[in-house]
């Protein structure tokens, strides 16, 4: 150590004597070309969207699905189901597989179905710092499966924060919330935080008199102990669901039970080459229950006057992430070993269906950020993926990534990603299509930002090759790998203006496919919103438009999103909060996939009153 003080001493005593600098601006060089070279290797990651703890506080943001509702190529949206389902632009979203949901390290996307919103789109954030959303293919670096978005919530650190939050929340349509939040340090390398959340959320009456009720219930606990971490969640659900499939107006009784628990414990091994080991657990569960004239119970189609399905699942396995920093370069690595597997059972009239399968998924990574100067940087990245189950096939999957980042500022640069990977099929899809191949992708995306004093442009497009696509029949809700090659073409715009405590932000994007039939979801939208802080009071008015498009034989209208709300201080860390959502009620309509007159919005006009307590 003392060797490299003195050597360091002797280069910066040479710099001086050759070049007659001071040792202020030496040092103030070398501070900003480090600065350079950590914004290069930030970039790196992707295309990312970054939503701060000041974001969530300005927009009431409550629940995660606050976020996801408005942001650029996708769309929150309900399934025939009533479920909440992050769909690509030009996509139906039934299930979107490609999508990942992490808290901090563990990604908490299910089992048999993958997806992970039908569960925690609804998580509360009273309990989040900051949440980091990456679009484009950026499962390399980050040693989970493939994966077209990555959406990466980051707790709040309890030896920062020593807080805690209370918070009541009741709607308009007679709903109401309650969440605590506690965080603590308790020694000099120790630290504590908890969670507990409960929803009552309520639709209005749609036709036919149906309407929908969810109870949920969310819980995480973390503990740090010098270089080990312990993380715990849970959900649990319990919801009539808006409708199921029926040949008759409603079911007479429709019922949907589910939960989902992990835990997470790590710990930190090498300091100098970021080397942290994971071991992991999570076991989910779902039980859907229908029963009247005309169900239609699916896998196969019948018709039935109950239907029952049960699905038990888990997972459980271990990750080792680690980086090393170089003059110029930042190697990353990785790698996983995962087991997981379901247990399914069918009950309905016609007798009882049961199934079962079990996978072993491995992985290795590596991903080189090399600095060509502080202000360009190259990334290469390669990964390897073994995919073994007990029926379906197995798959040897090679996927890569390479692109350029050029840095001009803090706020000015430009980077472009080409990459190739597969999607494989998932359990779900497993089940109804045992044959089904892997889905082959090629990307190439780019993204500009630049800054001035009009505000902060970002561009963004691409072009994305989809080879034996995985679609869905939605008359017999089968899987097929589609025998058209698709191709998208993309574009969007982002901008924000800051002028004191108000911020405007506006937003567009535009998505083509080659063909049209292929276009089940809006491909079209665009966003405007203003904020303003001033104090303690801030309030907020966003206005969201979603195009139309074509679902099958049916013509799904435009619509307009006008959500807003305010907050102020009403005594000391007391304050009061009101939103609106839907407020004009011209949202766009969703449709059941069996009967084209029944539609429902994500989000019925309400008005939601909220009191938050600090401490």
């Amino acid at each position: 150590m003392e060797r490299k003080v003195w050597l360091l001493i002797l280069q910066l005593s040479f710099f001086l004597y050759a070049s007659g600098e001071t040792l202020e601006n030496l040092l103030s060089k070398y501070t900003d070309l480090t600065k350079l070279y950590k914004k290069t290797r930030q970039e790196s990651e992707g295309h990312i969207i970054l939503i701060t703890r000041e974001d969530i506080e300005r927009l009431q943001a409550h629940r995660l699905s606050d976020i996801l509702r408005s942001i650029r190529y996708f769309f929150l949206q309900r399934n025939h189901y009533g479920e909440e389902i992050l769909s690509y632009a030009t996509i139906y979203p039934l299930e979107n597989s490609t999508v990942r949901l992490f808290i901090n390290d563990h990604e908490i996307s299910a089992v048999f179905r993958k997806t992970p919103l039908p569960l925690w789109a609804d998580v509360p954030l009273d309990f989040v710092e900051h949440i980091e959303i990456y679009q484009g293919e950026s499962a390399v670096k980050f040693n989970n499966e493939v994966a077209g978005t990555i959406i990466k919530v980051y707790t709040k650190l309890p030896e920062r924060e020593n807080s805690g939050l209370l918070r009541g929340s009741v709607s308009t349509k007679k709903g109401y919330s309650a969440d605590v939040y506690l965080g603590k340090e308790t020694g000099e390398s120790s630290a504590f935080s908890l969670f507990f959340g409960r929803e009552d959320y309520r639709t209005g009456e749609y036709k036919y008199g149906v309407s929908d009720r969810q109870k949920n219930y969310y819980a995480y606990t973390q503990f740090k102990i010098k270089k080990w971490n312990f993380e715990s969640g849970l959900v649990v659900k319990s919801s009539g669901r808006f409708r199921g499939d029926t040949i008759s107006q409603k079911p007479d009784y429709s019922d949907f039970n589910a939960s989902h628990g992990y835990i997470s414990l790590s710990k930190i091994i090498s300091e100098e080459l970021s080397l942290k080991l994971r071991i992991y657990g999570d076991k989910i569960s779902s039980d859907s229950y229908q029963k009247g004239t005309g169900i239609i119970a699916v896998n196969p189609v019948q018709i039935t006057s109950y239907w029952d399905r049960y699905v038990d699942s888990y997972k459980f396995g271990t990750d080792i992430t680690g980086s090393k920093e170089f003059s110029k370069h930042q190697i990353s690595f990785g790698g996983k070993l995962q087991r997981t597997g379901y247990r399914l059972k069918d009950s309905r009239d016609t007798g009882r269906i049961t199934d079962k399968n079990n996978e072993i998924y491995s992985s290795l990574f590596l991903e080189d950020v090399f600095n060509i100067t502080p202000f360009v940087g190259i990334i290469g990245g390669i990964k390897y993926e073994k995919i073994n189950r007990d029926y379906g096939s197995d798959f040897n999957l090679l996927l890569w990534r390479a692109g350029i980042i050029y840095i001009h500022s803090s706020k000015s640069y430009a980077k472009l990603f080409v990459s190739k990977y597969y999607t494989p099929p998932y359990f779900v899809e497993i089940y109804t299509n045992a044959n089904l191949k892997k889905q082959k992708n090629q990307a190439f995306t780019f993204e500009m930002s630049g800054e001035s004093s009009l505000g902060r442009f970002i561009f963004t497009g691409g072009y994305i090759k989809v080879e034996d696509s995985i679609m869905i029949n939605p008359s017999d809700f089968s899987y097929y790998n589609a025998s058209d090659t698709l191709k998208y073409k993309f574009f969007s715009v982002d901008y924000r203006k800051s002028l004191g405590g108000f911020i405007f932000d506006a937003g567009y994007f535009h998505v083509k496919v080659n063909d049209k039939k292929y276009k089940t979801a809006p491909s079209t939208g665009w966003v405007l919103r203003g904020s303003y802080k001033l104090d303690e009071f801030s309030g907020f008015l966003e206005f969201i438009y979603r195009g139309s498009y074509r679902f099958s034989s049916q013509k799904i209208k435009e619509g307009y999103e006008l959500n807003g709300g305010f907050r102020i201080k009403v005594m000391k860390d007391s304050y009061l909060e009101l939103k609106g959502y839907n407020i004009l009620n011209t949202a766009q309509k969703i449709p059941a996939f069996k009967d084209p007159d029944f539609k429902y919005y994500l989000e019925d006009r309400r008005f939601v009153l909220t009191f938050v307590k600090e401490f």
